[in-house]
Parts: C-alpha cells; structure tokens; sequence
C-alpha cells in the first residue's frame, strides 16, 4: 500500500511539474532595444519589428516591450527616419525552467515547454547600431548594461561610459584594439600567400557553430588556391572551383564563378538556376535574386561597405533513388572590397522521410581576416 501511494505522489508531481518552465518563466519576457547612432546619439522611438517562429512584434526602440519565448533566433530590424537600418539576430538560450522540468517534470514538460518556447530566452537590453548588423548572445550578458554586438563600433565621445569603454561590452573602445592585422589590411586583387579568411558556421537548429579558415596557399597563373585545393579561385574573385565543401551552405549554393564574377557587383534582379559546385553534394537552386540595398558591417573592428541580396525560390536535393524540394529563403552579404561574401544566412527544410531529406538553417560570417 505504502509503495502505491508512493507512486501515486511520484505521478502526481510529475503532472503538476509538466510544464513547469511555461509555469515559472511564461512563454513571454521583457526586451528592451536601444538604437543609437554611429556617432553615438541614442534615437528613441524607432519602429522594430521582431520576428522568430512565434510570430511578428512591432516594437519602439528605449522602452521595454514583450517579446514571445521560442527555441528559434529572434531577428530585429529597426528603421528611423534619416538613418540606414539596424538590425540583429538574438540567440536563444535555454533556461534554468527547462533542467528544473527534466528533473522534476520529465519528459512531457520538457516537451511543452519546448514547444511553447518557456524555456527559452533571449538578452534582456540590446543596443542596435543604425547601418549595422550583428549577432547578440545573453552568454555574454551582464546584468543592467545594454549588450552591443561584438564589433559594434560608435563614437566615445557620446556612447562611451565614463571609464571610456564601448558602451554596454565592458571592452576597450575598438581603436584600442589595434589594426584587425599586423600586416595591413588585404588590398581587392593582391592576394599574397598567407592571406586568411576566418568564418563562424552557427547550425542555428541544433544550435552548433564552428570556425573555418580559408588560407591562400598558392599562387600561380592568375589563380589562388585555398586550402590545399579545396577551392579555387581567380585574382579577380572569379571562383573557378569549389573541390570540398568548407563553409557549409555557403559553399553549397555559389553560382557558377561565384557572386562577384570578375569583381563586379551584381544590380537589379536576376535568375539562379545552378547545381552546386560541390562535386558530392545533390542539391541544385531555382532562385531570384534582387539587391535589397547597403549596409554597413564591421568585422573584427573594421567597417565593410556590403551590398546585401535576398534569394527567393526552391531548394532540391536528388539522389539516385529519391528528390525532396523545399522552398528556400537566404540573404548574401558581398563586400566589394574583398570580393566575396562576408556574411550568409540560409534557410530551407525537405521534410519528406527519405534519404534525400534536408535541414538547412545556417548562418555563415566573416569574423577575421589578414594575413599570416
């Protein structure tokens, strides 16, 4: 009998814990989004809109809003009159709520609160640049100071706190820092052996990333090998061949000679309709392509001039025994100055159960570049 009414308690409390994040946390918390200016002046009041899986929000930039939990990225643009836009991705993190769940709720709450997004949150008080982009993680938050996204830069004179840290990093202010490499900056057309391209790859569903480096090996007629061979291109950008896949999707949907054939920027809109480069992969892309505009961004401390271009369309892989198609949605970031993508996001998903299924929600940027 006493090891029934145990049993029954045990149940008992599993069913009042199922949840318990949803409980605890709610599917919602408070954010605040500051907007400054690149000379540093805070502009209150711009419009942001906040999107992930759950939904769309409009905010206004200096006062706290409500904002849905969800285990998917949370992506803020904000527009204010006279200023480029601002932008940011805030990483999802999982909370204390969901191990309190596995411990005392099980598997069921862990699932609810999942699936509600409660056990899930974003940074509390992020500051947006206008004309900059950037990733914020609250793994790196503290607690009462506005988070910038790393390589944010504004003027001290205005965003600068009183001990002449950037403002809300805690860091020296990015000219302390130094030139992004001792051997000067990469000049468009006069790669040298040596030269390094870094590059983060973030698996924003099982949320993984890891870093990649392009190193121009060898030089010779008119063409730089990367990696022992991996990729090639011409002096002039032109990519001539990709052997091995490296920077993940990235490397997957480059068009034939790349995205700045030639070093010439791409305008207007145009049609993608390619199968990969990569020798092993099946996947083949029926885009359009249109430049949505420029934007700003700035890698390890030095600003990019980027021309950003939104593709569109369908998605396929095929295999000997099955295709799965999925529509595909990406954003391409191109420096003119180094010739080739500086930060790429990509999003598509075959569902289908087969062996030619596929999952892609990646995010692939530059976070260094110089020469060794």
């Amino acid at each position: 009998m006493g090891r029934r009414l145990a049993l029954c308690c045990l149940a008992l409390a599993a069913a009042l814990c199922a949840g318990c994040a949803s409980v605890t946390h709610g599917t919602s918390h408070m954010l605040r989004i500051d907007t400054v200016t690149e000379a540093g002046e805070q502009v209150d009041g711009a419009e942001c809109t906040l999107t992930n899986d759950q939904g769309t929000t409009l905010a206004k930039s200096g006062a706290p809003t409500p904002v849905r939990r969800s285990s998917q990225d949370l992506d803020v643009a904000c527009m204010a009159q006279g200023q480029p836009k601002a932008s940011g991705r805030l990483v999802s993190r999982a909370n204390a709520g969901l191990a309190g769940n596995i411990l005392l709720g099980g598997a069921i709450g862990a699932v609810i609160d999942h699936n509600t997004g409660a056990a899930y949150t974003y940074p509390s008080w992020v500051r947006l640049v206008f004309g900059q982009s950037g990733v914020f993680d609250r793994g790196n938050e503290q607690e009462g100071v506005a988070m910038m996204a790393p390589g944010a830069t504004v003027l001290q004179s205005a965003a600068g706190t009183a001990n002449g840290t950037a403002a809300g990093t805690g860091n020296p202010p990015p000219d302390a820092a130094g030139p992004p490499d001792a051997a000067g900056p990469l000049v468009p057309g006069a790669l040298a052996r040596g030269d390094t391209f870094d590059y983060r790859i973030t698996d924003r569903a099982g949320k993984q990333s890891s870093n990649v480096v392009l190193r121009a090996e060898r030089i010779e007629d008119n063409q730089v090998s990367f990696n022992n061979g991996a990729r090639v291109e011409a002096s002039n950008g032109t990519v001539v061949r990709i052997a091995t896949m490296l920077t993940g999707e990235l490397d997957q949907i480059t068009p034939p000679g790349g995205w700045m054939p030639g070093g010439k920027l791409p305008t207007g809109s145009w049609k993608m309709k390619h199968r990969s480069l990569v020798p092993s992969s099946g996947m083949s892309y029926d885009l359009d392509a249109f430049v949505e505009g420029e934007q700003k961004l700035v890698v390890q401390g030095r600003e990019l001039r980027t021309v950003r271009v939104a593709l569109r369309g369908w998605a396929e892989n095929r295999n000997p025994a099955m295709t799965a198609r999925a529509r595909y949605e990406g954003t391409a970031w191109l420096s003119p100055e180094l010739r080739r993508v500086v930060r790429f996001e990509a999003k598509s998903r075959a569902a289908a159960n087969s062996s030619a299924r596929f999952d892609i929600d990646e995010t692939i940027e530059l976070v260094r570049f110089g020469r060794d």
